[in-house]
């Protein structure tokens, strides 16, 4: 085994231009924590690295770039941060509620009425003793303290009754404690751990969370180029796209095959936000599909790759890039090479390979290794 600049490798491919290819290598390979921003205030699962996204953003030109599977907003954040017009649309409305808070810039301001605000509702929900309404009661109840319980709809039905511009920040904080202070394993996981948090914990904890995402939005602020527009993120489906005008550079990671329910995973928020279910059904290479039969799934998630594919190539710009991080699926009916479907569906695309980045690493959960990849395709001039 050896290390790159980050994850250790087994071994490491580079095809293509090698100048381009050794870079995203090298940004594939990040792995070190980052505390810039507001990465970290909300738990997503499988974000792209924020240095992989801010590194592969230096390598290809563009003023407008979009990222159809935002997910958590990575992409984003770092879109705006050097200076670009930044798009994103994901399928899951949680996703776009963590997306639109790291990648908000609010003035002094603002941040102190939201200090200010869930000071006061830290203040109430540590005396309160009401549970949620039946419908949120039923779906949830399993999964906390009682005390939790109460603390939660406190801060819940204090923030229906703030101010409307508070809402969408003082939402995607309660959003961030809910699986914190619940007894699920963790943000990828569905196991039950139950452990005791004294009352009062939860309350304190989403006072503490509001204090950290305000100075994080303030130093992301400051580090914004003046006049850099604020994110267009909207919900949508990945396979079609609908922009006003077309973009220069398209750089996102979609769903690793097999690999997790994104969805499903936000069904206690879900639940909390009162939120349908709707989506589940649109979502890509979902870990579910692979339960029923694997040649179905593959066949559903190829297709799937080749419609989005030809939709992002359709958005860009000729001489536009495509950049695409995927990795390679470990699924009940076998592993999934993700780098044949996209070099597939890029072509159907009518789109030209650039440079591809390959790194073998240990996936130490499953007791085997993973192949995960960078692509850079480009739009033909004609």
């Amino acid at each position: 085994m050896r290390t790159t600049r980050g994850k250790p490798t087994y071994e490491r491919i580079v095809l293509g231009d090698s100048k381009i290819g050794e870079a995203m290598a090298e940004a594939l390979a990040l792995e070190e924590q980052v505390d810039r921003y507001a990465h970290r205030f909300h738990t997503y699962p499988a974000g792209l690295h924020p240095d992989a996204a801010r590194d592969l953003l230096q390598l290809f030109e563009g003023e407008r770039v979009l990222d159809p599977f935002c997910g958590g907003g990575t992409v984003p954040v770092e879109v705006r941060a050097a200076g670009r017009i930044a798009l994103g649309q994901d399928l899951s409305t949680i996703a776009l509620r963590v997306a639109r808070a790291r990648t908000a810039s609010p003035d002094e301001a603002f941040l102190t009425r939201l200090r200010s605000r869930a000071r006061k509702l830290t203040a109430i929900a540590r005396e309160a003793r009401e549970d949620p309404p039946e419908q949120v009661y039923q779906g949830v109840h399993e999964w906390y303290a009682p005390h939790a319980l109460w603390e939660l709809e406190s801060i819940r039905q204090g923030i229906s009754e703030s101010e409307e511009d508070l809402k969408p920040l003082l939402k995607a904080l309660f959003s961030s404690i809910l699986i914190k202070v619940s007894w699920r394993r963790s943000d990828t996981s569905g196991g039950r751990e139950r452990h005791h948090r004294p009352a009062g914990t939860t309350a304190i904890l989403f006072h503490k969370k509001t204090r950290e995402l305000a100075r994080h939005l303030a130093a992301y602020r400051d580090a914004i180029p003046e006049g850099t527009p604020e994110a267009k993120l909207r919900i949508g489906d990945a396979r079609h796209l609908r922009l006003e005008d077309p973009v220069q550079l398209i750089l996102t990671s979609p769903p690793y095959p097999g690999t997790y329910d994104y969805l499903p995973l936000q069904h206690l928020r879900r639940i909390w936000f009162m939120e349908d279910r709707h989506d589940e059904a649109h979502e890509i290479g979902s870990r579910r599909s692979w339960r029923a039969g694997g040649k179905q799934a593959r066949r559903d998630w190829a297709g799937a790759s080749a419609e989005w594919t030809t939709s992002a190539a359709a958005a860009l710009e000729p001489g536009g890039h495509l950049v695409v991080v995927i990795g390679d699926g470990l699924t009940p009916a076998g592993p999934i090479d993700s780098s044949q479907v996209t070099e597939q569906a890029a072509r159907v695309a009518g789109l030209e390979n650039v440079a591809r980045a390959s790194l073998e690493r240990p996936d130490h959960a499953r007791g085997t290794s993973r192949w995960e990849h960078v692509f850079a395709f480009r739009k033909p001039l004609s």
